[in-house]
């Protein structure tokens, strides 16, 4: 899918979104591709949905928020608190999905494996900020987004 055609204004109201911490990481630098996950956020807090993203997600954002910006850390959680995005738990199941997910395929992270399982099981839309995620044949391309710094067709 091209960068372009990503950018599809009803994404979140037509299917689940899961949003990856590369993604959710993108978006928080005010990147060119974090641009396009803002307009999808956005586009979901009309909507009134909630993208997903999972325990494990936030906790490499939240440590990313602390390790580089402490002094403005309590500001980012108050942004956090009031983005269009839900924690989802990780269970035995996710846990154990995710693990087949790696297996299947090397090299993707625990992250990874746990938004894929999502995207998975909610029928729904990964927008994903790891090329490996996107590079992968573990989810249709139609059902993900590049939310990358990096061009995805490299």
């Amino acid at each position: 899918m091209a960068p372009k055609d990503q950018d599809r204004a009803s994404l979140c109201s037509d299917s689940p979104c899961i949003i990856d911490a590369p993604a959710l990481i993108a978006y928080l630098q005010g990147t060119s591709k974090g641009e396009v996950v803002q307009r999808l956020m956005e586009h979901a807090h009309t909507c009134g949905a909630k993208m997903k993203t999972t325990a494990l997600d936030m906790i490499a954002v939240f440590l990313k928020g602390m390790t580089e910006h402490g002094d403005s850390f309590p500001e980012l959680l108050a942004l956090l608190d009031q983005l269009p995005v839900r924690m989802e738990p990780i269970t035995e199941e996710a846990a154990l999905e995710a693990a087949r997910i790696m297996a299947e395929y090397r090299g993707l992270g625990v992250g990874a494996g746990l938004c894929i399982y999502l995207a998975r099981t909610e029928g729904g839309t990964l927008i994903t900020g790891d090329a490996a995620v996107y590079h992968s044949s573990l989810l249709p391309k139609d059902r993900m987004v590049y939310a990358g710094n990096d061009d995805p067709q490299v």
